[in-house]
This record gives structure tokens, sequence and C-alpha cells, in this order.
């Protein structure tokens, strides 16, 4: 399978290196600062199995559809993932889209990769469209820079879509902390509700949220609308997420089951990952090591 790795260097002179399957949904493997990996080998496994893990992305919908909308597969033993998929009961034979599953066209310099899938493309002989359910364009932009990963994603679809991020990233201590200037509200479980009082949320809406509980929340920026940043603090090293988008429809989804070794920050391109409003999205990500 076709790998890429990406090289470069800090302005301090040490080692980044990113690498990424575009022959499996563009996953990243693997991101490093010197010796310290981000990305939780640990999740490889079931990455292999079902597609989920490792650096995956979103796209062009989030989590599970509903199964009446799913297309039926004529022929399920092309893509062995849905069988393993349906013992662990996934309902969604491609959750969170057909993006993180297929092969990705792409072309890489040393330090950068121009990726697109298309629901025209074909993957074992079959359409990506007809296994969407709806035709779609998605573009995948990767720059490793001195500061870090620079992703550039957006989609162009029949019907509402969604694009972007599903990175799962280690905790070593198998703690840490998440810091984010947020709104006042969040959703969980389909509904808006306010910021819980039991939260260490600061009257500058500066968020604190200790990594010892579960956590499957979306959050929206603030003060800008358009973009936010999120520090993870894992106590061995830390990890910088800024995320911007021409649009509001934007927001960052937060995923940790508790005692798990690791940690989802999702920017993505809708207000309400579930239920997005947009054909056409994009969202650029920066992602820096400190």
């Amino acid at each position: 399978m076709n790998t890429i790795v990406l090289k470069n260097e800090t302005p301090e002179g040490e080692p980044l290196e990113a690498t990424f399957l575009p022959g499996k949904g563009m996953n990243l493997i693997s991101y490093k600062k010197g010796q310290t990996e981000v990305i939780d080998q640990s999740t490889k496994q079931r990455f292999d199995q079902i597609y989920e893990g490792l650096g995956a992305m979103i796209g062009p919908h989030f989590h599970l559809r509903k199964t009446e909308t799913i297309p039926p597969i004529p022929n399920e033993t092309k893509f062995p993932h849905i069988a393993k998929a349906r013992e662990l009961h996934v309902t969604d034979p491609f959750m969170h889209g057909v993006g993180r599953y297929a092969p990705w066209q792409a072309k890489e310099t040393e330090t950068s990769i121009r990726a697109q899938l298309s629901g025209k493309d074909e993957w074992n002989g079959v359409p990506l469209s007809s296994l969407e359910g709806q035709d779609f364009k998605m573009r995948y932009d990767v720059d490793l820079t001195p500061n870090g990963l620079q992703l550039d994603l957006s989609v162009v679809s029949e019907t509402d879509s969604i694009i972007g991020i599903h990175y799962f990233y280690h905790l070593p201590n198998g703690s840490g902390t998440i810091s984010a200037k947020i709104q006042d509200h969040y959703i969980v479980k389909n509904e808006m509700k306010p910021i819980p009082q039991d939260w260490k949320f600061a009257a500058d809406h500066q968020l604190t949220f200790e990594l010892n509980q579960d956590a499957d929340f979306t959050f929206h920026p603030f003060p800008n609308p358009l973009g936010g940043q999120i520090l993870l603090d894992t106590g061995s090293y830390r990890l910088l997420t800024t995320y911007t988008s021409d649009s509001q429809e934007n927001a960052w989804q937060f995923y940790h089951p508790k005692g798990a070794s690791f940690v989802c920050i999702e920017p993505v391109s809708s207000q309400d990952p579930r239920r997005p409003n947009l054909t056409v999205s994009s969202i650029k990500i920066a992602l820096q090591i400190l």
C-alpha cells in the first residue's frame, strides 16, 4: 500500500514527520516531533478492522446515517470491513463517510500532499457515489511546515455534507486536560444545553476539561465564530489545534471515553455535525506539537 512520509524540521532543528496512507482513506498513521508520537498507535487494530482510529477523517457525512438512508451494497464481500463492523454492532457500513475508507488520488512532494476524491471514482469496481448515497468531490491538502501540519479540507456534494478530521491523540499518562474558549452552550445527545455549572468554565469563556471522565460533546468557538484554538496538554506533550472556516457553520467535536488511551479533537464544517446545512464547505486546520 502506498505510504507517503512528509518530513520537515522545526525552526530549532527538531525533526517533524507525518505519515499518510492515501490508499486507505488518507489516514494519518503517524505524526511525530522528534521521538514524540501524538497519534495513538494502540488504535491501529481497530482501524485495520473497521477504519476507526489513528488519524481518520470525517466526510461526506458524520458518524452514523439513519438506516433508511443507507444505500444497499450488492456485494459486501468486496468490502470485508462491513462484516466486522456488523459484528461490533456498527450500523453504518461507512461510518463518518466513505472518505475515510476509499483510496484517494494523491500527489506528493517532500513536505506536501494534494489529494482528491470523487463520487465518480471507483473502489473495487463500485462507484463511491453508490456507497455514500450521493455524488461529491472532496479535497484534502496537507503541508508539513516548520510549525507543524497544515490541513485544507473541502467538500462539494449533491446533498448536505460535512468534512473534518477525527484524529486519535495519544494520552501517554492516561490523563490530561483540554483548554479552549467556547460559547456558553454545547451539544450533547442531539440537544443543545448550557455549559454545566460544575465544569471549569470561566467568565471569559475559557473551558478547562480534565480527561478523567467521558466526553462526546460539540462545542462552538468564542469569540470568533469562524474558528478557534484547542490546547491538549497530556503532561508529556502539548498539541495546539487551530482551525478556521469561511462560515459560521463550524464546530469541534470532543470525544474521550473514560479511561481510554486517546482523545479526539475534531474540527468540522458544520455547527451541528449530525445535521449539516451546506452542500459546499471547507475548513483549515493547523496542528502544532509544542
